[in-house]
């Protein structure tokens, strides 16, 4: 498979035996420069023989490995492995991926994603993809989010880095779609509305905002704030995405709730309310103690976001912004 881009010039195909090199140096820089990510260290990649580096990236029915490229430069990598045991063969793990940081915030990581799909939906029998994330890697979470991946556990501890335990994040994702706009887990509701656990795209973003009353917001702001989301949910109803809500944070101490929106036709319906209830199950599961979770309330939306337990912070506090105009 190869897919190009016209516009970026970057393209996307299965690596070949030819790319061993390139491969183990991307595969070096990974584990350097997001070494909480990497399992291997750099040092352990780089000592693999070229035999070995080949075999992890031939293609066959146990694994696939893709890279992007422009201008004939492996800047991004990613890949599927299949386990081949009888009662486990109709599960893969999505594994390494990966993009030079010189070259982040041009669609190299989504545009492997999906090229990861779609090399998944080829596979006979595979049914469920799945993958594990550092669990302070908000971008990474949001970027599989989007995609349709499902948060289904953590393993505490899983990497130890430099004397430090990190914990990692299991996510899984049902094979039965093959683009990122039809992502699973709705939650069905006899009204015909259903809230699902995913991130806008930059189009749908501006929109929804637009649409509902809040301030726009350029290309450039959408797609840099949507790859800093930690959750997100968003509202369909007859094929249409009508509402969104999103948190934002650190990933530690501070989050902030952001992107409250439901399209005029569909307000009045106590949708905003169903968005907030999954933010806040979402603060419940995941947040640490000792959070500090923000938002600003306009007009009568102080209402519904105290049914949530968010409380005015004056006296004690005053609110302040800036909006860089």
């Amino acid at each position: 498979m190869a897919v190009t881009d016209a516009n970026g010039g970057l393209s996307i195909r299965l690596l070949c035996a030819a790319d061993a090199d390139a491969y183990q140096a991307i595969r070096v820089a990974a584990a350097t420069h997001d070494s909480a990510s990497i399992h291997a260290d750099a040092a352990e990649i780089a000592a693999l023989g070229r035999d070995a580096i080949q075999r992890q990236i031939e293609s066959g029915d146990a694994q696939r490995a893709l890279g992007a490229f422009i201008e004939g430069e492996l800047v991004g990598v990613a890949a599927l492995r299949r386990d081949t045991r009888a009662k486990i063969r109709h599960r893969a793990t999505v594994q390494g991926v990966f993009t030079r940081p010189e070259c982040r915030s041009r669609g190299v990581a989504r545009s492997l994603m999906q090229a990861v799909l779609d090399e998944a939906a080829k596979l006979p029998g595979l049914l469920s993809l799945e993958l594990a994330v550092h669990a302070e890697n908000g971008p990474a979470k949001a970027l599989y989010q989007a995609f349709g991946f499902r948060r289904v556990g953590l393993i505490p501890g899983a990497v130890m880095l430099d004397g430090r335990c990190l914990d990692e994040v299991l996510m899984q994702r049902p094979l039965a779609f093959s683009s990122p706009a039809a992502v699973p887990g709705p939650i069905p509701n006899c009204d015909g509305y259903a809230l699902i656990e995913a991130a806008p795209d930059v189009d749908t973003y501006r929109r929804l905002r637009a649409e509902s009353g809040l301030s726009p917001k350029t290309e450039e702001a959408a797609r840099r704030g949507l790859a800093g989301t930690l959750f997100s949910v968003l509202l369909r109803h007859g094929g249409e995405t009508v509402g969104m809500g999103r948190l934002i944070g650190d990933g530690g101490g501070f989050y902030q709730v952001v992107d409250i929106a439901v399209l005029p036709a569909h307000q009045g319906r106590g949708l905003g309310k169903r968005i907030m209830a999954a933010i806040r199950g979402h603060i419940d599961r995941e947040l640490p103690v000792s959070a500090y979770v923000s938002l600003i309330a306009d007009g009568d939306a102080r209402h519904l976001y105290a049914q949530f337990g968010f409380e005015p912070t004056a006296p004690r506090s005053e609110g302040m912004a800036l909006f860089k105009r």
